[in-house]
């Protein structure tokens, strides 16, 4: 996946508008089926919404890497919730590079660290899942409501 720098394509263009809708259609409508009851339909929509977003954000009008570093984060959750652990520790270990490449702090960081914990949570890697747990409790935020909202995600283990 490409970690381009913003396009310099017109803002107005209609096709990177487009992608730059349906990624973010595709992002969000993921969280409708995080809470349903897994089965191979749910697990198939989900993998399709993950992979259709990053598609979409890779050619968004006004993308920029920390996009791409979102789209990851989104494929190792996704992958994740569908049982397949060694990919989700890859998304989750690419989320991490591309955040520390970026100097991305926060919000992100405490993302990256909590899915690569529960990555490696589901790999049976307790000891390094603890020490991605503690790390993503750490993390500083800045915005409360942002604090609120991680400390909420974070409320259990991983």
């Amino acid at each position: 996946m490409s970690t381009d720098a913003p396009t310099d394509a017109p803002a107005d263009d209609p096709i990177e508008a487009a992608h730059r809708a349906y990624g973010v259609e595709a992002n969000n409508s993921i969280w409708d089926l995080v809470g349903e009851p897994a089965s191979p339909e749910r697990d198939e929509e989900l993998l399709r919404r993950a992979y259709a977003s990053a598609y979409h954000w890779q050619r968004a009008a006004r993308r920029t890497p920390v996009n791409e570093m979102r789209a990851r984060y989104m494929l190792s959750k996704v992958h994740h919730l569908t049982g397949q652990p060694e990919r989700a520790l890859h998304y989750a270990d690419a989320t991490m590079a591309l955040c520390l490449e970026l100097g991305v702090a926060d919000f992100d960081l405490a993302y990256a660290h909590e899915v690569r914990a529960r990555a490696l949570q589901a790999l049976g890697r307790t000891d390094e899942a603890a020490v991605a747990w503690a790390a993503a409790k750490a993390t500083p935020i800045a915005d409360p409501e942002d604090q609120a909202i991680v400390d909420t995600d974070l409320a259990e283990g991983p």
